[in-house]
């Protein structure tokens, strides 16, 4: 064999380094590909030269020598208990018509490990040879404002003292914290900033606090413990900053433009939205927010103040405050009230800045017949513990039946001579121009719009033989001149199950299925989903 072939095979084998904490239960889990599985006959597990485990694998065969079961034993290794004695490389061989190595880990146990949490500290570790099913140390990283104080948790399990420890903080690859036999050195640019709970240290506490954080702080930062000959470290910590968002979570969202439009109707009321992610209170913060350059609202100390023509007509949703909600609720909105608009929230030396465009109409869509001609109200919910914003119609169907998107034009204002466009996501789907239909790619015959009800306004969509791939995002587009008004729906596919609650929405399917396998399915995995939004129709 070509000696450059072999070194390019043995270099793709699969290699892992997993580290664990004296006491844990650690899996090296072997995968075997059926290409792999046709030809085995024995798997072996090695810890050097010593052979530590032989798991037989039995082959049936059809009458025509085909293989038609593959049956073996478990070809993973699991080590319970481990000890510090049980570091070292570990190495998966496959025995059949030739002798192959399939899997590489190199196993190093310490007598500690450092958690994110305190709650976590002597809790056994997740350690898997392919997937790592714990949370990373990053998810925990705390948000800070400038200005403010912000402490990295970091903790030793099993509870150790850290007094004669070595303790290094590092942000990137520069040290900005050495606590060593005692004494401290501090990084340049943290001279005074930097710390760690000395009296806690007996505990295990090696958590860094960081006084008066600055914009360059925001980052990665990264612990390191050493002791004796021992060095473990965390997976890093994310200091993060706080947001201001015009756009409140949804678990459907894919992409979110930078400056959100608001559509609104002369004579309603109108509510800007603007949120603190992620939640914290802004009762104690500075509240400003500008039409133009035009102090419009100021929240100060509990005080407010409205601007020169707005007076008795902008005001925040005080009750909201302490979620981070600084929305400004604008009424008896005129048209001289479109334009651009800019919320300010000022904590500490921080300030944080969001955008919103106003557009006012004289046509709106509504979800309801009922609805037409009736003052509309953009809100600001709370639901689930979560904000959301109205307008919103979401629905639920079933895989190969079809569904209405209801969609109205108020007040009732005939569509006839209108351009009507449906999106999903950003392929339209359906275009209603000059009298004539062009139906989207994939769409052939399962969209309509019914053309003689178009006079009273509905350009409700129907969707025929919905299959998995409808599920998701759409946006009715009716465009009259140069006015043009929108709105935004999603469509939930699940399939009957007799006796079965839908589990979970398709984003979530979705994720878990990407982040529990490295194999990416082909199609969505045909489960349901449960909703529990309470502003869905009354017909669903």
């Amino acid at each position: 064999m070509d000696p450059r072939v072999s070194s390019l095979t043995a270099f793709r084998r699969p290699f892992r380094t997993l580290r664990a904490t004296a006491g844990d239960t650690v899996d090296l889990a072997c995968h075997l590909s059926p290409e792999i599985s046709a030809g085995a006959r024995e798997i072996r597990w090695f810890k050097g030269t010593d052979c530590v485990k032989v798991s037989p694998i039995t082959v049936e065969r059809g009458c025509e020598g085909r293989v038609t079961t593959v049956a073996f034993d478990d070809v993973s290794l699991t080590l319970d208990d481990v000890k510090v004695t049980d570091s070292g490389q570990y190495r998966c061989e496959m025995l059949g018509e030739k002798k192959e190595e399939i899997f590489i880990v190199h196993l190093h146990v310490s007598e500690f490990r450092l958690v994110s949490r305190s709650a976590d500290v002597g809790e056994p570790s997740c350690i898997a040879g392919y997937i790592i099913y714990c949370k990373s140390f990053s998810d925990f990283g705390p948000h800070v404002f400038c200005g403010h104080d912000a402490t990295l948790p970091c903790y030793l399990s099993p509870e150790t003292s850290a007094v004669a420890m070595e303790i290094r903080w590092f942000k990137g690859t520069d040290c900005i914290y050495l606590y060593r036999n005692g004494q401290v050195t501090e990084g340049r640019g943290y001279e005074g900033r930097v710390s760690v709970f000395t009296h806690q240290l007996q505990r295990g506490n090696v958590s860094l606090n960081l006084r008066d954080v600055q914009r360059s702080d925001y980052g990665e930062y990264r612990c390191e413990v050493t002791h004796g000959g021992q060095t473990v470290q965390n997976d890093g910590v994310h200091l993060k900053a706080f947001k201001l968002s015009s756009h409140p979570e949804r678990s459907f969202s894919k992409s979110i433009p930078q400056i959100r439009t608001v559509h609104a109707w002369a004579g309603d009321d109108v509510t800007l939205p603007s949120l603190l992610s992620p939640e914290t209170s802004a009762v104690s913060m500075e509240i400003r927010w500008f039409k133009g350059t035009d102090c419009i609202y100021l929240y100060q100390n509990g005080q407010v103040t409205e601007g020169r023509g707005y007076e008795r007509r902008v005001s925040v949703f005080t009750d909201e405050l302490e979620y981070g909600n600084v929305s400004v609720k604008l009424k008896d909105v005129q048209d001289s009230d479109g334009g651009e608009y800019r919320c300010e929230v000022t904590c500490g030396k921080d300030k944080l800045e969001n955008n919103i465009h106003l557009h006012i109409s004289e046509l709106k869509l509504v979800y309801r017949s009922e609805d037409v001609g009736k003052p509309f109200e953009s809100l600001l919910i709370r639901l689930e513990n979560k904000l959301t914003v109205l307008p919103l119609y979401e629905t639920l169907t079933l895989l190969c039946h079809g569904v209405t998107l209801p969609c109205y034009l108020s007040p009732e204002t005939s569509a006839v001579a209108m351009e009507i466009r449906w999106f999903k996501g950003t392929d339209c789907i359906y275009l209603y121009q000059n009298g004539q239909v062009t139906e989207g790619r994939g769409y052939e015959g399962r969209v309509s719009v019914s053309t003689h009800k178009l006079q009273r306004g509905n350009v409700s969509l129907s969707l025929r033989d919905v299959q998995w791939s409808d599920d998701g995002e759409y946006r009715c587009e009716v465009t009259h001149g140069e006015k043009m008004v929108d709105a935004s729906f999603y469509i939930g596919v699940f399939e009957f199950h007799a006796g079965r609650v839908p589990a979970e929405t398709p984003k979530e399917r979705r994720r878990r299925a990407s982040e529990s396998s490295d194999l990416q399915p082909k199609e969505p995995e045909k489960t349901g989903r449960r909703w529990s939004y309470e502003m869905l129709p009354p017909e669903l």
